[in-house]
C-alpha cells in the first residue's frame, strides 16, 4: 500500500510540472530580455553651430590705438574734443595741470641758475689756485657743490621728459602751468572720461581713448579646433560678412577650459576699427565630411566606426573623426561612398552592439 501511494504521488507531481511548461518533457532554458536596440538617425551635412561657430572680435596692432593718461597726478583744466570727434596726430585733446611736473620745472630752473653760479666760481677759483692764492681744497669743495647741482638738474629734467615736456620749456611752465596732452595717432575719440576741475591720479583710468583703423585680424575662440581645409567667414554684429584666409596666423589652447584661440587675416584690403564683435563660421567644403551623433562612434581596434543601415543591410563603416562637441561629431569616411548625407546610423553604437549580441545569444 505504501509503495502504491508513493508511485501515485510521483506521477501527479510529474504531470503537474509538465503542465506548467510549454514543452514537455524537455524544459526550455530561461532567457534574459534582449537589450533595447539603438535608434537610427539620419546622417546630415555639417550644421551644429557648436561645431562650426566661434565667438570672435577684431584686433589691431597697438599703434592703431591710443590713450591719454597723465602719468602724474593731474587736474583737468580744459577739453579740446568730444567723444566721436576725429583727430589727427598731434592734435590737442585735453589740458591738465600736474603739480609734480610744475615742481620739477622749478627745480630744473633753480638748478640751472645755481649751476651757472657754481661753475663760474669754480672756474675763478681754478685760476686763483694756479696763482697760488687759494688751496686745492677750496677748488674741490666748489666743484663738488657744482656736481650736486648738476645732478639735481638732471633729476628734474628726467621728470619733465617723462611727462612729455622738453626741459627747455621749464621757464614758461612756471608762468603757465597747463600742459596740453595730444593724440599720438589718427583716429576717433571713442571714450572721454573726467570733468573740468577733476583731479585724476597718475596711472588711473585714461582721460581719453582714441582708436584708429588698420588691417584687421580676427581673434576667434573655438570650443574645439575646426576641421582642416574649412572655409572661414567672419559675421560681424553690424551685418557685414568678411571672408578670412583659411590658414590661421597662430593658435593657442586655453589652459582652463581647453578652448582653441585662433587669429585670422581678412581677405582683401579691408580697414576696420578694433573691438568689432561677431562670430567666425567654419564651413567645410569637402563633400565627404558629414555630421553624426557623437554616440554613433565606436572604437574597433585602432579604427573608429559607425554602424550604417542602408537598404536593410547594416554595415560597420570606418571613419576619421575631425571634431566633436557635445552630442555631435564631424567625420570623414575612409570610403566617401560608404557614408553619405541621407544614410542612417545607429545613434548609440554601444546599445546597438548589445542588442545584436542579445539577439544572437
Amino acid at each position: 500500500m505504501l509503495r502504491r501511494a508513493l508511485a501515485t504521488g510521483c506521477l501527479a507531481l510529474v504531470t503537474t510540472s509538465c503542465m506548467s511548461e510549454q514543452t514537455c518533457p524537455e524544459r526550455q532554458p530561461h532567457r534574459q530580455p534582449a537589450s533595447t536596440a539603438s535608434a537610427w538617425v539620419e546622417v546630415t551635412a555639417p550644421r551644429d553651430v557648436s561645431l562650426l561657430q566661434a565667438a570672435a572680435r577684431v584686433v589691431l596692432p597697438g599703434d592703431r590705438q591710443g590713450v591719454i593718461r597723465p602719468i602724474y597726478r593731474a587736474r583737468i583744466a580744459r577739453f579740446h574734443v568730444q567723444a566721436g570727434d576725429r583727430v589727427r596726430v598731434g592734435q590737442p585733446v585735453v589740458d591738465v595741470v600736474m603739480p609734480e611736473v610744475v615742481v620739477a620745472a622749478a627745480d630744473y630752473r633753480g638748478a640751472q641758475l645755481r649751476g651757472a653760479a657754481q661753475t663760474a666760481r669754480r672756474d675763478k677759483l681754478g685760476r686763483m689756485r694756479d696763482e697760488g692764492l687759494v688751496s686745492e681744497r677750496d677748488v674741490f669743495e666748489v666743484a663738488t657743490r657744482a656736481a650736486e647741482v648738476e645732478q639735481q638738474a638732471l633729476t628734474a629734467a628726467a621728470t619733465l621728459r617723462a611727462a612729455g615736456i622738453d626741459p627747455a620749456r621749464s621757464r614758461g611752465l612756471l608762468h603757465e602751468p597747463e600742459v596740453t596732452l595730444t593724440s599720438d595717432i589718427d583716429g576717433v575719440v571713442r571714450e572721454l572720461h573726467g570733468r573740468l576741475g577733476e583731479v585724476v591720479e597718475g596711472g588711473a583710468l585714461p582721460i581719453a581713448v582714441i582708436v584708429g583703423e588698420g588691417q584687421p585680424r580676427v581673434e576667434a575662440r573655438f570650443l574645439h579646433a575646426p576641421p582642416a581645409r574649412a572655409t572661414m567667414r567672419f559675421h560681424a554684429v553690424d551685418g557685414s560678412v568678411w571672408p578670412l584666409k583659411p590658414e590661421p596666423l597662430a593658435r593657442t589652447v586655453e589652459a582652463d577650459d581647453g578652448a582653441v584661440v585662433m587669429w585670422f587675416e581678412a581677405e582683401g584690403d579691408r580697414l576696420a576699427a578694433p573691438g568689432l564683435r561677431g562670430t567666425v563660421e567654419a564651413v567645410s567644403d569637402e563633400p565627404g565630411v558629414v555630421q553624426v551623433p557623437a554616440g554613433a562612434l565606436q572604437r574597433e581596434g585602432d579604427a573608429l566606426i559607425v554602424h550604417r543601415r542602408r537598404d536593410g543591410q547594416i554595415t560597420a563603416v570606418p571613419v576619421e573623426l575631425l571634431m566633436a562637441s557635445g552630442a555631435s561629431a564631424l567625420v570623414r569616411p575612409k570610403d566617401p561612398s560608404q557614408l553619405v548625407e541621407g544614410d542612417r546610423v545607429a545613434e548609440d553604437a554601444l546599445a546597438h552592439q548589445r542588442a545584436r549580441a542579445g539577439a544572437g545569444a
